[in-house]
């Protein structure tokens, strides 16, 4: 079972971390002014190229008079060098933000995630003591690892794989990887210089190795959501589970004596709950040989809005997690859910 917020949120209010937060915040705020300032400097350049326009001549006037055509382009370049400054400041302000976005998820969700895995609780059966995840920043789960589920068929045409934040852990008697993936290639028209670039997934994927042996491939994908790139299929179509459940999701299986094991009370409250916290996100959880997977497209942890990062955006990245978590805590333990013994 893994350890509730509370317990959590006292292992990781460390003063240094937060010490850490306040450093980069100013850093960042101090960062955005001189970006700031830059491009008000240039806005008032394009304000002056107006006045000396207007100051000189009337618009009118230039329009009907070939020799002030001048004044009247320097008036629509000012309004120009205006809006590329907007555009600046504007620029400016996301950069800074998505990189002390960057710098808190890695200060704060990597002893987070620790914390819920090395605090879990189990039944004494000598698991326990593997209990524990390491991470890497610029990690990421190695394609050859997600190339074993049948949902990422199609990476294995992608030119480019990349990833960041890397963890790797044993929940219980549950190996596990998590990390953000984005898989794409670019197409080259023929006879032209423009490139398209399909992406094949950019999202959360977590992959685990269940300590349980079942046959047969199981695939749920969410009805809705942003997605970033079409997951591959398994088997046929499954329906009839709770009508609740068939709205949210659709289910292809090539046993169905299995998936239909598996979809049962707690597993469909866990599936509810994911899709809970990620409800504008379309998903595919994939049950293969023994292995799961959770992949969740175009989704950010932690995201810090605005620079701030208040209690209740760490609060509500540990039940993000902790839903995705939930799902190999709840299979690694329910061992009814086989109908074959573990190996």
């Amino acid at each position: 079972m893994l350890p509730p917020y509370e317990k959590v949120a006292v292992a990781n209010s460390s003063l240094d971390i937060r010490d850490q937060l306040d450093h980069h915040r100013h850093r960042a705020v101090a960062i955005r002014k001189r970006h700031t300032a830059f491009g008000l400097v240039i806005a008032a350049a394009g304000v002056g190229l107006m006045w000396t326009a207007i100051g000189t001549t009337s618009m009118a006037d230039a329009l009907r008079n070939p020799e002030l055509e001048g004044y009247f382009y320097r008036f629509l370049f000012g309004i120009l060098v205006i809006l590329c400054a907007v555009l600046y400041i504007r620029a400016a302000y996301r950069r800074t933000e998505k990189k002390f976005s960057r710098i808190s998820k890695r200060l704060i969700v990597p002893p987070l995630v620790d914390s819920m895995v090395s605090g879990a609780e189990y039944p004494s059966d000598g698991t326990n003591g593997r209990l524990g995840c390491s991470y890497n920043a610029d990690g990421f789960i190695p394609a050859s690892e997600l190339l074993k589920f049948p949902i990422f068929g199609r990476l294995s045409k992608a030119e480019k794989y990349t990833g960041e934040n890397h963890f790797i852990g044993t929940l219980g008697a549950a190996d596990f990887q998590m990390s953000e993936i984005s898989a794409y290639r670019v197409e080259r028209q023929y006879d032209s210089d423009y490139k398209r670039k399909e992406q094949f997934f950019e999202g959360l994927v977590l992959i685990a190795d269940l300590p349980h042996d079942f046959g047969g491939t199981t695939v749920i994908e969410t009805r809705k959501g942003k997605t970033s790139g079409s997951l591959q299929r398994a088997g046929e179509a499954l329906d009839g589970i709770t009508y609740d459940f068939d709205r949210e999701f659709r289910v292809w299986t090539t046993d169905e004596t299995t998936a239909r094991d598996l979809l049962q009370g707690d597993m469909l409250e866990k599936l509810a709950r994911l899709r809970g916290q990620f409800p504008k996100n379309a998903m595919s959880i994939c049950l293969h040989e023994g292995k799961l997977a959770i992949a969740i497209h175009r989704v950010d942890l932690l995201e810090a809005r605005g620079m701030k990062l208040d209690e209740d955006s760490i609060r509500n990245t540990y039940d993000e997690i902790h839903s995705i978590l939930d799902i190999v805590d709840l299979l690694h333990l329910n061992t009814r859910t086989w109908h074959r013994p573990a190996t």
